[in-house]
C-alpha cells in the first residue's frame, strides 16, 4: 500500500515541477536579496535579482503547460 501512495505522490509532484522550480527561484531570490540588504552587500542583493527572470519564465512555462495562460492554437493561426 505504501509504494502506491508514494508513486502517486511522486507522479503528482512531477506534474507540478515547473511551479515548484519557479516558486523556489522566487524564494531563493527573496532570501538572497534580504541577506544582501541586511549585510549591506549590494553585489549580493543585485546579483540575486538575476534569479527573478528565470523564475518568471519557469512559472510561465508551467502555466502554459496547464493551459492557464496563452492559447497554443492561436500561435499557429497568426500567420494568415
Amino acid at each position: 500500500m505504501v509504494p502506491t501512495i508514494l508513486t502517486e505522490a511522486l507522479s503528482q509532484a512531477f506534474e507540478y515541477r515547473m511551479y515548484f522550480l519557479g516558486v523556489s527561484g522566487f524564494v531563493i531570490a527573496g532570501l538572497a536579496v534580504t541577506y544582501g540588504i541586511q549585510t549591506q552587500d549590494t553585489v549580493a542583493a543585485l546579483g540575486a535579482l538575476l534569479f527573478l527572470p528565470n523564475a518568471a519564465v519557469l512559472l510561465g512555462i508551467g502555466l502554459r503547460e496547464r493551459g492557464l495562460i496563452g492559447d497554443a492554437s492561436a500561435q499557429g493561426s497568426s500567420s494568415e
